[in-house]
């Protein structure tokens, strides 16, 4: 008889990439694409409004790891399948510094990030309106990067010792979201009880109207499982 099949014998990695991209933080990772930076920032900065939000004094810019991946196993999803000219253009994500020795005190995590999304218009579900699963999509992200940019920086904390993945999230969509357009994602650190990370994140259009709120929960896992 013909037996079922076993499962694979190697556990899951999930130890942490660290693929952020940003020159002004010296984060450069192997095999990062020439023109990846340049092209993400000269864009946004096309954009009057975002351009006012990335150039405000003490703003460090850095493009995620979903959009940088490491090898065709890695983000897949955001990084080849979602992006492109019809999906997600680019995302450019950024931080405000409290002072200048912000980023070496390793004692003082970054609480809270926010990206910008370049949407084409091949992300609608009813026409000329952002799919929902797309807005879920793009808040997990933005509340993701809270943990590789703490991660990155060598922040202390088991939370920013490890790969954090979400254990849970609760989303209230406001208002239609829009395609051919850029979107703001503000996410922030709500709580910290142990591994688990509380994290908020609001979703807003060009004009600043909100158009989904989230609430999540993420831990913190071993490097493999």
């Amino acid at each position: 008889m013909p037996q079922p099949h076993e499962a694979p014998s190697s556990s899951l990695s999930l130890t942490p990439l660290n693929r952020i991209l940003s020159p002004p933080l010296g984060l450069i990772p192997p095999n990062t694409p020439p023109r990846l930076y340049s092209s993400c920032v000269s864009h946004f900065l096309s954009i009057p409004w975002c351009a006012c939000l990335i150039q405000t004094p003490n703003t460090v810019p850095f493009i995620p790891q979903c959009f940088n991946p490491k090898s065709p196993a890695h983000d897949q999803l955001v990084g080849a399948t979602l992006a492109g000219p019809r999906g997600l253009q680019h995302m450019l994500c950024f931080f405000h510094t409290e002072d200048e020795a912000h980023l070496q005190d390793a004692d003082r995590p970054i609480m809270h990030v926010s990206s910008l999304f370049a949407l084409g218009e091949g992300l609608s579900g009813y026409e000329g309106v952002l799919h929902g699963g797309m807005i879920m999509t793009m808040v997990d992200e933005a509340m993701g990067v809270l943990h590789e940019i703490n991660l990155a920086l060598g922040k202390t904390g088991e939370i920013f010792g490890a790969a954090s993945v979400t254990a849970g999230l609760e989303i209230k969509f406001l208002k239609p979201g829009p395609i051919n357009q850029t979107v703001l994602a503000n996410a922030w650190v709500d709580g910290v009880e142990g591994r688990k990370t509380r994290i908020k994140c609001e979703l807003r259009d060009g004009n600043g109207i909100e158009l989904a709120q989230c609430s999540s929960t993420w831990v913190s896992v071993r490097a493999r499982m």
